[in-house]
């Protein structure tokens, strides 16, 4: 039988093992509120907010503004009127998947960017799971595709679209499902935003699905890459969007605590559809354009 004899050596090296533990490689500690949030967001998050506090934005529109951008806004005012006082730490993420796992995980304590209910209904024992931010039928999205592919900027029905080339990601379930059920048959993956931006750039695939932009035209910039909508035409993508918290975290739960009466007030106020409404989320221009596949529960 092997003894496990307690040396100097061995309580030294123990030591340095719980340091490791409780100190992550980056410096973070699980204590601490450590929110995931993507690069791109949290480069455009520091545009649009300035010198200012995030509790002090009252208008969620103008340069940056978007919806992943908006929702960080609105994380934190939520958690300060539901008396959360530990400060937040932003860490960038790389993919979608990698800060759901990070999540699951508990090194880190939530995301800034609300998350499909699908994605998160099966992992209800680690995590919480905020009620709505984008409540069902209320995200519309855009068929985007280079202002240079002429076939698909004429694509308007349900049959020219389905013999067009599409990418996603795996993990956007709802994004995927939504693609298949309009006939498209041929979807190629990625798991960046970016790398889909260039495939459409490149004629590699004729479109992807994204929310509106809040511009003239609602054209989108990613990484200098000019992406349009299909003019006149919109999708629902079903599903509601929910903000995440580890309960593997220590502060999980005082945190989710927070969340919900904030979330609550804020909604109460009217906050959360203005803010949506403001930064082009809930985009006013679209009113004429034909939904392609309504449903009972559409904004």
């Amino acid at each position: 039988m092997y003894v496990l004899r307690f040396t100097k050596l061995s309580v030294f090296v123990g030591m340095v093992l719980l340091a490791f533990s409780i100190f992550p490689a980056s410096g973070q500690t699980l204590s601490e509120a450590h929110i995931a949030v993507h690069r791109d967001v949290h480069a455009d998050y520091n545009l649009f907010l300035g010198d200012r506090d995030p509790n002090s934005v009252t208008y969620f529109g103008g340069n940056y503004a978007r919806r992943d951008v908006i929702e960080l806004i609105l994380m934190q005012q939520a958690l300060k009127l539901g008396g959360f006082t530990h400060p937040l730490h932003l860490v960038d993420q790389e993919n979608y998947s990698r800060g759901l796992r990070n999540l699951l995980e508990g090194k880190i304590l939530a995301t800034s960017n609300s998350i499909w209910y699908e994605d998160l209904a099966g992992q209800r024992d680690k995590l919480h799971i905020s009620p709505p931010l984008v409540r069902e039928g209320e995200f519309i999205a855009g068929i985007y595709t280079s202002p240079k592919n002429q076939r698909a900027q004429a694509s308007k029905t349900l049959e020219q679209l389905s013999q067009l080339r599409a990418v996603t990601s795996r993990q956007w379930k709802p994004d995927v499902t939504t693609l298949q059920h309009l006939g498209i048959s041929e979807i190629m993956y990625t798991p960046r935003w970016i790398n889909m931006a260039r495939m459409v750039n490149a004629g590699r695939v004729d479109l992807t699905l994204s929310q509106f932009a809040m511009t003239p035209d609602k054209e989108i910039m990613v990484d200098g890459i000019r992406l349009v909508p299909i003019e006149g035409i919109k999708i629902a993508i079903d599903g509601s969007r929910h903000w995440p918290v580890s309960k593997q975290h220590p502060l999980g739960d005082e945190f989710y605590t927070a969340l919900v009466k904030g979330i609550e007030e804020l909604r109460k106020a009217g906050t959360i559809e203005r803010a949506y409404q403001e930064c082009g989320f809930f985009h006013p221009d679209l009113a004429g354009w034909k939904l392609l596949n309504p449903t009972k529960n559409n904004h």
